[in-house]
């Protein structure tokens, strides 16, 4: 499914609403569940592999409607070197299981609650492409 309308990229925010931000929110929620099936569901900390990079899902909290949790790349170092390394991003997931949702928000947007559309639509559909490039090129996860 196709949820960015035909325009240009520098145009793309303003024809952009808040239904749109729903929808993407929506889609995320299913993509993402299907990434996070290969996680067992209790643990809060689980990591996979995509095409050589472990992906870290690090959960913060969970309740019975809700998830918030952090997903970042551990990289590997140079063959010289057996240890990983992380660069963990400034977003947190927040995953809404009885709406079925998936937000992102950027550290900053969850610190000051920021509510510009334009840049929770950037956010998260850069989540949304990030996921679907994951879950469509096939990658084994283990």
């Amino acid at each position: 499914m196709n949820i960015t309308p035909n325009i240009s990229k520098k145009n793309i925010f303003k024809v952009m609403n808040f239904d749109h931000l729903m929808q993407i929110y929506e889609n995320n929620y299913y993509l993402f569940r299907e990434l996070i099936s290969y996680l067992r569901q209790e643990s809060k900390i689980g990591t996979f592999v995509v095409d050589n990079h472990m992906i870290h899902y690090e959960l913060i909290t969970s309740s019975k409607y809700t998830d918030i949790f952090r997903l970042y790349h551990k990289y590997r170092r140079p063959e010289l070197s057996s240890t990983n390394y992380s660069i963990k991003p400034h977003l947190i997931f927040t995953l809404y299981k009885d709406a079925k949702l998936l937000e992102v928000k950027s550290l900053s947007q969850s610190k000051y609650f920021d509510s510009k559309i334009d840049s929770k639509l950037k956010i998260n559909l850069d989540v949304y492409y990030w996921l679907k490039g994951i879950l469509v090129k096939n990658h084994k996860y283990q």
